[in-house]
């Protein structure tokens, strides 16, 4: 289903109180605020409070979807939730019960981080985010480098055979064949979200994957901001609507 932001939408009364529903969500710009650097980030206690509430009331059904890494999740997240599920590296790791299922990991993207620090330098004003399997060149402090950030990743794809994907003021390279949306069919496919109803909330690009796929599973994508609201069922404003969101499916 696809929505322009004017459109007044109905909600189902079933997603609305969180029947029979599995909540799955992103979380920089969804549960998180976007910062200037991806480590600047902060999980206030309102979101590890709205999480939790809402495990309990959905029995558990609940997962965190991201394109950061596992490690990188559990390092920002305050205190262990072994329960809830997590989804990083946009599908190609997956946490369940404590265990993290994944690829073999490379030393590659480190050492492509190694050289694209040596290439833009401390002053340029771009950020380079190593994740496990991944590599994010964010311009956001120096827009101006949008050009030349692009330009670097696009020859690094070409030479290692990567899959560039562009988000919010970052380009990030990851290998081939795996996006959110095969991170909500793995989760979807778990014994304790059988049955149910997936709802989906996220902001950026790299989440449409994940709205296609609920939405094919019979459930409900929630946008955050107008920026993926054409793809999605439903659109809230910033965060702080988001956790009121989750807070009416854990009431």
């Amino acid at each position: 289903m696809h929505n322009s932001p004017a459109q007044t939408i109905t909600i189902d009364p079933e997603i609305r109180a969180g029947q029979r529903s599995a909540l799955l969500v992103d979380f920089d710009g969804t549960l998180v605020d976007i910062r200037s650097t991806p480590d600047a980030v902060e999980v206030s206690r309102a979101v590890i409070d709205a999480i939790a509430g809402a495990s309990r009331r959905l029995g558990g059904r609940i997962a965190i979807v991201s394109g950061r890494s596992i490690a990188q999740l559990e390092a920002l997240w305050p205190g262990a939730m072994p329960e809830i599920v997590m989804a990083g590296s946009h599908g190609q790791e997956l946490k369940v019960e404590g265990a993290v299922q994944g690829p073999v990991h490379t030393d590659l993207f480190a050492r492509m981080a190694e050289a694209a620090s040596r290439h833009f330098g401390k002053d340029a004003g771009v950020v380079i985010e190593e994740k496990t399997f991944g590599l994010g060149v964010h311009y956001r402090q120096n827009p101006a480098q949008r050009d030349a950030a692009q330009a670097w990743v696009t020859d690094r794809a070409r030479e290692h055979g990567l899959f560039i994907q562009q988000g919010d003021m970052v380009f990030e390279l990851r290998p081939r064949g795996a996006d959110k949306g095969d991170a909500v069919r793995a989760i979807m496919a778990l014994d304790r979200f059988s049955g149910s109803r997936p709802v989906y909330i996220g902001d950026d690009l790299t989440d449409i994957p994940a709205f296609q796929a609920v939405q094919a599973l019979g459930g409900h994508a929630i946008s955050v901001g107008e920026r993926t609201a054409a793809y999605s069922d439903e659109q809230v404003g910033d965060v702080d609507a988001v956790l009121r969101r989750i807070g009416e499916m854990a009431a």
